[in-house]
């Protein structure tokens, strides 16, 4: 099955749910997806083009970028689930529309990119995927997620949380957050580099290399989500909403999650919504991708890691085909070394099944 058989081999007898695999979908493909006037501008836009900011992420060309394999269900099914034994993954479109200085613009962004999803890569596949929601306009994404929450093949939503504004913890989000419980849909937080220096943190604008861009922009647009959503009490008023992070790792968590609980022991009026500490919410309604996994001296430390964090709250992720995607083997040699047959596969299906309602 594999064309690597000899490196993967360990993992053919194991499910294995893929929590963040990315589309590469050319700007041209939405046009049928789009109405007018959208649909001539794209004809004359490149959407990407506000996306970029100058950052060579190829380190002059030593970093293959082939993103051919996400453009058809065929490209998937043969670079990522047949290479590397992946047997259920998520698909998302990595729409960062959320940063957009259109709301309508993009609106009818994210309704093209959940139609394509649906029309060309989850009808009459087996894949599920996780539909793009904007938030400029919170009433627009809980019409969005009304809408598909009817398709049996979204099992999730995804949003891009990179320098929105306000956070996502704030009252403004509640109606979203509603329809979401609403429809059983829970959701996946995903960050970006791309335009990061100018958006979230502002003194992220002095640094000089973009590997410290990339070190920073994921776990810092997590940690401020994070941190408005338990402190702002949205975690309490959506109790049947849990939430999922991607692409970030695993070790800013211990650090956040204990100072949430400092802080709350101390400053316990201003988040008047809590009945538990900051901990127990993490624990309870929080899933954090494995990928990318971190790389310490000692390996023993990683483990330890795993143990805080708990292997009923990672969620396996390849973040394929990205420059920087995990192989399975990056995380499978930390749960195969410690942890028992049933922990091990807890993390490479269970808490993804728990986390989307998947029926494996």
């Amino acid at each position: 099955m594999s064309q690597q058989q000899g490196k993967h081999e360990v993992l053919k007898e194991e499910t294995l749910v893929d929590a963040d695999v990315h589309l590469a979908i050319p700007e041209e493909d939405l046009i049928p997806y789009l109405d007018e006037p959208h649909k001539s501008r794209m004809k004359h836009t490149y959407l990407g083009q506000s996306s970029r900011d100058g950052w060579d992420r190829t380190v002059g060309g030593k970093i293959e970028m082939d993103l051919d394999g996400v453009q058809s269900p065929e490209k998937i099914q043969e670079s990522l689930c047949d290479e590397f034994h992946i047997d259920h993954p998520l698909i998302n479109t990595f729409g960062l529309m959320s940063r957009n200085p259109e709301p309508e613009w993009s609106i009818a962004l994210m309704k093209a990119h959940n139609d394509l999803l649906l029309d060309q890569f989850l009808d009459g596949s087996n894949f599920k995927g996780l539909a793009t929601i904007t938030t400029q306009r919170p009433e627009a994404a809980a019409e969005e997620l009304d809408r598909m929450g009817d398709e049996e093949d979204i099992v999730g939503f995804y949003v891009h949380n990179t320098g929105t504004n306000p956070p996502l913890g704030d009252p403004h989000y509640d109606i979203m957050w509603q329809a979401a419980e609403d429809n059983n849909l829970n959701v996946a937080f995903h960050g970006s580099a791309n335009g990061f220096m100018y958006e979230f943190p502002r003194q992220n604008q002095a640094l000089n290399q973009f590997m410290e861009v990339h070190v920073l922009a994921h776990p810092w647009s997590h940690m401020l989500t994070v941190t408005s959503l338990i402190v702002e009490g949205v975690v309490e008023k959506f109790p049947d909403l849990e939430f999922g992070f991607l692409e970030a790792g695993l070790g800013w968590i211990p650090y956040l999650m204990w100072r949430l609980n400092k802080e709350y022991s101390i400053r316990r009026s201003e988040a008047p919504l809590l009945e538990k500490s900051p901990e127990e919410y993490i624990k309870e309604k929080m899933y954090f991708a494995s990928q990318p996994i971190g790389e310490p001296n000692n390996n023993s430390h990683m483990e330890s890691l795993i143990d805080i964090i708990g292997t009923e709250s990672i969620l396996f992720a390849t973040d394929y085909p990205h420059w920087d995607f995990d192989s399975p083997e990056a995380l499978d040699k930390h749960l195969q070394s410690t942890y028992s047959p049933e922990e091990r596969k807890q993390v490479l299906s269970g808490n993804s099944a728990e986390l989307f309602d998947l029926n494996i």
